[in-house]
């Protein structure tokens, strides 16, 4: 399994003046990343409101891009949450509507050691979705934990479908 060459931009997801989300204006983003030429889109990341929407507000963003983009470039799905049950119910409606990966953000707030994060939170994920890119997301500024190269390495090894990282850290090491 392997990721699309060329450039992912993550999404904002566009709301109305009330905080409703507003899926004609996020139709009109994902066109103008289509005609401007991305591989593939990240819906429902952390610039796109991830963390704050509802499921059913989820599930609709994927399913709405999905049908914008079709075949033409690669939905990602920001499934992450700080709990394993959440990112695996979430990661479960995206791949049952067709999503073909997934990104997850480090589980935040319970502070995990990384070994944690790689044994009780990717790995049952990978796990449970082994047709689904799997991809985490290693941002500690915002999740106040960290999966550590050698675990995403260990991970990567035991599981086929997770190929790639979002690495946020801002450290030259983990490139």
């Amino acid at each position: 399994m392997n990721l699309p060459v060329g450039c992912l931009t993550a999404t904002i997801t566009p709301l109305t003046l009330d905080g409703e989300i507003d899926f004609d204006e996020f139709s009109s983003l994902l066109d103008f990343q289509l005609a401007n030429g991305v591989n593939g889109v990240v819906v429902c990341g952390t610039t796109g409101e991830g963390p704050t929407i509802t499921p059913e507000e989820r599930v609709r963003l994927f399913s709405k891009a999905l049908e914008a983009l079709g075949d033409r470039c690669l939905m990602v799905a920001g499934t992450g949450s700080n709990s394993t049950l959440r990112a695996m119910e979430s990661t479960r409606q995206a791949y049952g509507i067709g999503s073909k990966a997934a990104l997850l953000a480090d589980p935040y707030y319970n502070a995990p050691s990384s070994v944690e994060i790689r044994r009780e939170y990717y790995a049952p994920v990978a796990a449970a979705f082994p047709a689904m890119l799997i991809i985490p997301y290693v941002i500690p500024s915002r999740t106040g934990t960290e999966l550590n190269p050698q675990d995403l390495a260990l991970l990567s090894h035991e599981y086929s479908n997770v190929v790639a990282v979002k690495d946020a850290t801002g450290s030259v090491q983990n490139a």
